[in-house]
């Protein structure tokens, strides 16, 4: 039976690309923008898993979490969190998420791959998806690569959905290569890229799609992004 996703970030880039993601691993996918509009879509559905961004503009994610619990017991709960996080913030959460009974934390940017690990694991209520943080090897662990990078010049086109006047859009760049792995790839762009974006190449790279893990203006017309393939 297909899943029932409920996607919850104040961020629309992100929910846009988590949305077409998941629905093309055949998740059926609802998104809410603010904890008030998760309340109303979650007293109304019953869903198998929620996805939720611990900071929302008008409600504390923690305190969703509990009020989401109260509306529908059974939900599966993975908190996406910020890699800018304390220790401190990171034990509290911790600590809060456990007692309202959600099932992970996961650092933004994940990897989208892992991601859908992680939510098979819930769903399917594997004994390893315990009950805590899920790192992905983002920015909470400084981690060498386990692939070197090979130095490349060439220019590459890419695609990335924006938001446009309020409507979702597809354009299509082309951004120097930097350097490149099996698992990802450096870029200079002159388009300001943002974590957690996603990225689609075309044949030149196979059709792959990557995942923006950390970005950086150079100066006033570059962006240097390091990029996760999925």
């Amino acid at each position: 039976m297909q899943k029932l996703v409920l996607v919850v970030d104040d961020d629309e880039l992100i929910l846009y690309s988590l949305a077409r993601a998941l629905k093309e691993q055949s998740y059926y996918v609802d998104t809410a923008a603010t904890g008030t509009e998760a309340i109303e879509k979650i007293s109304c559905s019953i869903y198998d898993l929620c996805l939720l961004d611990i900071h929302l503009p008008d409600m504390n994610g923690l305190e969703l979490m509990k009020r989401m619990k109260h509306a529908c017991p059974e939900v599966k709960i993975i908190i996406m969190t910020a890699s800018c996080l304390d220790a401190s913030e990171l034990s509290e959460n911790n600590d809060a998420a456990i007692a309202n009974k959600a099932c992970h934390f996961i650092p933004k940017p994940f990897n989208l791959s892992e991601l859908t690990d992680v939510m098979q694991q819930v769903l399917t209520g594997e004994e390893n998806a315990e009950i805590g943080f899920r790192f992905t090897g983002s920015a909470f662990e400084k981690k060498s690569r386990k692939t070197p990078r090979k130095p490349n010049k060439e220019n590459i086109p890419f695609q990335m959905s924006v938001i446009d006047q309020g409507n979702y859009t597809r354009w299509s760049l082309v951004a120097q290569v930097v350097d490149i792995s099996d698992r990802g790839i450096g870029l200079l762009s002159q388009y300001p890229l943002r974590e957690s974006q996603v990225i689609g190449f075309d044949e030149k790279m196979n059709n792959r799609t990557g995942v923006v893990v950390w970005s950086k203006m150079m100066d006033e017309d570059n962006c240097r992004v390091g990029i996760r393939f999925a």
